[in-house]
C-alpha cells in the first residue's frame, strides 16, 4: 500500500512548511521590536542634535534633562534588543543595531560629562566634547550600516521600513562642535556654569505703600514703618549665608541697616523684615535695598532695588 507513505510525506511536509513559517514569523516579529525601538529613538535624536541650535540659551538645568532623557531612551532600546535573533541572516543588522545604541549611549554621556566639566572648570572638558561627538557620530555611521543590512536579499523586510536616525549635527564637524560647544559652556555668561544667583524680588512695607493718582507711592501717617524684602536664588546651585543692606534716607538723615540673609537652596526664597523703621509725616523718603554679596553672582542687575515714597500728614 503506498498511501501510507504519501500520507507520512505530506505529513513531514507539513511540519516543515510549518516551522519555516513559524521562523519566518519570528524574523518579522525581531525586525518589528528593532523598528519600534528604533522609532521611539526618533525623538531622541532631535533632542540632541537640536541643542547646538542656540548655545547661548543652554540653561544647566534644561540640558541634564534633555540628555538625560536621550540616555533614558537609549537604554530602553538597548533593553529591548538584547536576546539573540534566531535567524542567522539576522545577527548583522541586530549586531550593529545593538552596537549603535551602546555606541551613541557613551557618547551623549561623555558629551554631558565634558560641556558640564567645561562650564564648571574653565573649559577643562573640550576633549570630552569632542570624544563625546565622535561617538555620537560614529553610532549614526553604525546604524547606516543596520539599513544596509536589512537591504540584504537574505533577510526578510521588516513589516514598515526603519526611521532615518542621526543624532550629530550635520551642520558642523565634530571639531568644529566640539569648540562651539566648549566656548559656550565655559563662557562667562553661560547658563550651564553652577551659579548662585540671589535676586531682590520684592519689596513691600507695613503699613502698605500705595499709589496715588500721580502715580508715586505714599504711606499712611506713621512714626515707623516695616520693610519687606522678598530675596530669591534664581539659580542652579545653593547661595550661602549673604547680606542685605537697606538705606532709608531723606534731607534731615539716614537710617542704615543691614540684615542676613539665610542660605537658600536652587528655586528657594525668603523675606527678610526690617522692623520699626523711623518716619516723619510730610517727608520724603528714598530707599533703597542691596545684596552685599561675597562675590558676584554675575547677575548683578537683579541684586537691589531702589524706590521713594511720602509718608501722608495726618488729617485734623
Amino acid at each position: 500500500m503506498w498511501w501510507p507513505v504519501l500520507l507520512t510525506v505530506v505529513v513531514l511536509l507539513a511540519l516543515i512548511l510549518a516551522r519555516i513559517n513559524a521562523q519566518a514569523a519570528a524574523a518579522v516579529s525581531y525586525l518589528d521590536g528593532i523598528r519600534r525601538s528604533a522609532v521611539e529613538l526618533v525623538t531622541a535624536a532631535s533632542t540632541f542634535s537640536a541643542l547646538s541650535d542656540d548655545l547661548s540659551a543652554l540653561d544647566r538645568v534644561e540640558f541634564e534633562t534633555a540628555t538625560d532623557s536621550v540616555t533614558a531612551a537609549l537604554d530602553t532600546a538597548s533593553a529591548s534588543v538584547l536576546e539573540a535573533p534566531q535567524r542567522s541572516s539576522l545577527i548583522g543588522a541586530a549586531s550593529l543595531f545593538r552596537l549603535a545604541v551602546s555606541t551613541w549611549t557613551g557618547g551623549v554621556r561623555t558629551f554631558q560629562e565634558g560641556m558640564l566639566r567645561s562650564a564648571d572648570l574653565d573649559g577643562a572638558g573640550e576633549e570630552q566634547i569632542y570624544a563625546g561627538i565622535q561617538q555620537v557620530a560614529a553610532g549614526d555611521e553604525l546604524y547606516q550600516g543596520v539599513l544596509a543590512e536589512l537591504d540584504r536579499a537574505d533577510v526578510p523586510d521588516p513589516i514598515t521600513p526603519l526611521p532615518e536616525l542621526v543624532f550629530h549635527s550635520p551642520n558642523y564637524s565634530p571639531v568644529a562642535l566640539a569648540r562651539l560647544f566648549a566656548a559656550a559652556a565655559a563662557a562667562d555668561n553661560s547658563l550651564l556654569a553652577l551659579r548662585a544667583d540671589l535676586a531682590v524680588g520684592q519689596v513691600t512695607s507695613q503699613p502698605a505703600w500705595v499709589t496715588d493718582p500721580d502715580g508715586d507711592l505714599v504711606v499712611e501717617p506713621v512714626e515707623t514703618i516695616r520693610v519687606d524684602v522678598v530675596v530669591a536664588n534664581l539659580g542652579n546651585t545653593s547661595a550661602p549665608i549673604q547680606n542685605l543692606f537697606l538705606d532709608l534716607s531723606t534731607e534731615e538723615g539716614e537710617e542704615s541697616r543691614t540684615l542676613a540673609v539665610p542660605a537658600l537652596a536652587p528655586g528657594a526664597q525668603t523675606t527678610v523684615s526690617f522692623f520699626e523703621l523711623p518716619v516723619t509725616s510730610g517727608q520724603t523718603y528714598q530707599l533703597s535695598v542691596a545684596l552685599q554679596l561675597t562675590e558676584p553672582d554675575g547677575n548683578a542687575d537683579n541684586d537691589g532695588i531702589a524706590l521713594s515714597f511720602f509718608v501722608n500728614e495726618p488729617v485734623e
